[in-house]
């Protein structure tokens, strides 16, 4: 398996903390949307499109994005392939969950208290 690379909204509380949790995982590296290699990768894509969904970019250069991004990731997980091998066959799945969980995800970095955090950190 090749490097995957992980384009996150760096501006998103708990995209931030999501893409944080992969950092330490081999074979993967992470990097902001608005980073210079986020430019690099998502050069084709508008402002709106890149910071529309999460984006893996493998090292062949294909991009996922979205649902569809979570299989490659999860297979690099320790544990992760069964989920990763079901989400493949079932992408509605993948992507119904991703959007529930986009949708969410100011509510999800309240109650995981990651806006407070990050405003502590700032100190």
């Amino acid at each position: 398996m090749g490097e995957l690379t992980v384009l996150y909204d760096e501006g998103c509380p708990f995209c931030t903390w999501v893409a944080g949790l992969f950092r330490s995982t081999e074979g993967v590296r992470v990097e902001a949307i608005g980073s210079g290699r986020g430019d690099e990768l998502l050069g084709g894509l508008n402002r709106e499109e890149r910071y529309a969904s999460v984006h893996v970019v493998d090292a062949n250069g294909h991009r996922r994005s979205g649902g569809e991004a979570l299989p490659p990731l999860l297979r690099r997980l320790e544990g992760g392939r069964p989920l990763a091998w079901l989400l493949e066959r079932f992408p509605g799945l993948a992507a119904w969950g991703y959007d529930l969980v986009s949708r969410h995800r100011a509510l999800l970095a309240r109650v995981l208290r990651l806006d407070q955090a990050r405003s502590v950190s700032r100190r």
